[in-house]
């Protein structure tokens, strides 16, 4: 469903805007002092993880999950087998009643959402003049979309309440093998696996069997699937039936769970199918890689932003000449984004220096590098300058 365009327009006064940077030096400073302890505790916790997997390649053993022993009771283990439980996981507002490991329902309501289009133009004088345009779209969506905000209002509203709400339950007791898993290595088990509806014969609640419209993998509440309206609800579960699964993690009086490194970090892992110890050992470092470097990037726009912030009010100075405000904002922009490079570097080099000193002394020689060259470039930029020629007096 589509509305017209609604659209606002707002006029913001030189002065309003120069007030408002400089409201934006403080929180811009707040976001680039935080910056620092965010990039340095990420490599120590990486670092930690690392050598802790480590660790735990050297330690681990492969043993027979299906065999029960005490024999290597406290030790890291590996092994695969076939999850299973004989507890049963239960939906009851739908009447399902099924032995599984896990059992999750998903809620989804029609909804209306509001999307929005900025367009600013800079004025003569430093004033800013922003035209903001609001349309209107329906998607469907698992969290409650509150309508009372939206600009429009002659914009269809969504109902306050979500009628239920989207969950999941975990069987207690499973096993791979003849062994017991945590509660940590049970969630690690997807539940992937639609439930048919028709053949598990479900039990609707009578107070929605009415209006309640039941396919092979999906509930509906409302009229006609095919044209959906706001409020309507659909409803999906998904399971997770046993399956061969491969774990780390200590061995604990016939109970595998956490397994607590040297470097205070804990190896508890679950992967779906038949993976060797050296697999999921490539799979946890892959995984630590992955965020160590979404953090390290995280820390640099942190940066970023805040030392923009910071350099905001000289370009709103300038922006009493459009032109100039945007060169200016262009300049500030390019310079943040050099120093907070830099500055990433180097905080993150002085870190490995810390926590891993030969590549901590290689990447601040990188850093040391792209400074000296920054400098360089300045230097000749400087001596291509013209100057102003020195009159000599006449004799």
């Amino acid at each position: 469903m589509a509305n017209e365009p609604y659209s606002e327009v707002t006029n913001q006064s030189w002065g309003g805007r120069l007030m408002e940077s400089i409201k934006g030096v403080v929180a811009g400073g707040a976001l680039f002092i935080a910056a620092f302890p965010v990039l340095w505790m990420n490599e120590g916790c990486s670092v930690d993880t690392a050598k802790g997997l480590e660790e735990g390649a050297k330690v681990a053993i492969s043993i027979d999950l299906s065999k029960y022993s005490n024999d290597n009771n406290g030790k890291l283990i590996h092994g695969s087998g076939m999850a299973t439980t004989t507890d049963t996981v239960a939906d009851s507002q739908f009447g399902i009643n099924l032995k599984a490991i896990r059992l999750e329902r998903k809620v989804e309501m029609f909804q209306n959402e509001e999307n929005v289009k900025e367009e600013t133009s800079e004025k003569l004088g430093g004033g800013k003049e922003t035209k903001r345009t609001y349309t209107y779209s329906t998607t469907w969506s698992s969290n409650l979309i509150n309508s009372n905000n939206f600009k429009d209002p002659n914009a269809p509203k969504n109902p306050s309440t979500m009628p239920y709400e989207s969950e999941n339950w975990g069987a207690s007791n499973v096993k791979v093998g003849d062994y017991k898993i945590s509660k940590s290595l049970i969630g690690q088990i997807n539940a992937n696996e639609s439930i048919d509806y028709k053949s598990a014969g479900i039990s609707i609640p009578s107070s929605i069997s009415s209006r309640a419209q039941i396919s092979n993998t999906e509930i509906y509440l409302g009229k006609d699937p095919s044209n959906p309206q706001i409020g309507d609800i659909r409803i999906s579960h998904k399971v997770a039936n046993p399956k061969e699964v491969s774990i780390l993690g200590q061995l604990s009086g016939g109970v595998v769970g956490a397994f607590k490194t040297s470097r205070d970090t804990t190896i508890e892992r679950l992967d779906e199918g038949t993976l060797s110890k050296e697999d999921m050992f490539a799979a946890a470092q892959k995984e630590n890689a992955i965020m160590t470097w979404a953090v390290r990037v995280g820390g640099f726009f942190m940066m970023y932003m805040g030392l923009s912030l910071i350099l905001k009010p000289i370009s709103t100075l300038g922006a009493v000449v459009p032109f100039l405000g945007n060169l200016l904002g262009m300049g500030l922009g390019l310079i943040a984004g050099l120093v907070s490079f830099v500055l990433t570097i180097i905080t993150i080099a002085l870190a490995w220096v810390f926590f891993r000193p030969i590549l901590g002394i290689a990447l601040l020689a990188i850093a040391g590098g792209v400074g000296f060259f920054l400098w360089k470039k300045k230097q000749e930029m400087d001596a291509k300058a013209p100057t102003t020629p020195s009159t000599s007096a006449a004799g």
